[in-house]
């Protein structure tokens, strides 16, 4: 990101706060599809679509994200909250990135959300995985701590880092950080 590029979106960014809008909605705004690209790491699977901050998605596209982020233990699918793909849209706007998301997990299961905390004391109860309001992500250009920083200043839902497993998760929840 150049200089002017940096001052131009620290300044969107400033206005959005002090318009008590979400912080880059002047920004994303100008774009009118951005492409996103996903590779599931469990799965081998990869999804790319154009996402329109104006407009959402198709309901062709919605369909095929459900399917990409389905519980791949169990395979069932459900429906993916929209704003995640807002959410996603933004953080790589905002870091200049072009690469490509990689998925840890999108939807779970009641079943595996139940599994998993068997295993860890980290996954939570009642998981937003559970209701498609969350994802695991890395970024293949753009480090997981500086993932975590825009989403935290974009005050959009929870961001959880987790830098020994090398993964940011993100929510559309109140806006909370661990």
């Amino acid at each position: 990101m150049n200089r002017r590029r940096f001052l131009m979106t620290s300044a969107q960014l400033a206005l959005g706060m002090l318009l008590s809008t979400a912080p880059l909605d002047c920004f994303a705004s100008r774009i009118e599809y951005h492409p996103l690209t996903f590779y599931h790491t469990h799965t081998g699977e990869n999804l790319q679509i154009r996402y329109s901050p104006k407009k959402g998605c198709s309901f062709s596209t919605q369909r095929k994200v459900n399917e990409f982020l389905r519980d791949f233990r169990t395979e069932q699918v459900h429906p993916i909250d929209p704003q995640l793909l807002e959410i996603l849209t933004q953080i790589q706007v905002f870091s200049g990135s072009t690469g490509t998301y990689e998925i840890i997990s999108g939807y779970r299961s009641p079943e595996t959300n139940h599994l998993l905390r068997e295993r860890s004391a980290g996954v939570a109860q009642n998981s937003f995985h559970m209701q498609g309001k969350a994802i695991d992500i890395r970024l293949t250009d753009v480090p997981t701590r500086k993932i975590q920083h825009i989403a935290i200043m974009l005050r959009r839902g929870g961001v959880g880092y987790y830098p020994e497993s090398d993964f940011v998760h993100i929510d559309t929840g109140d806006f909370r950080t661990w």
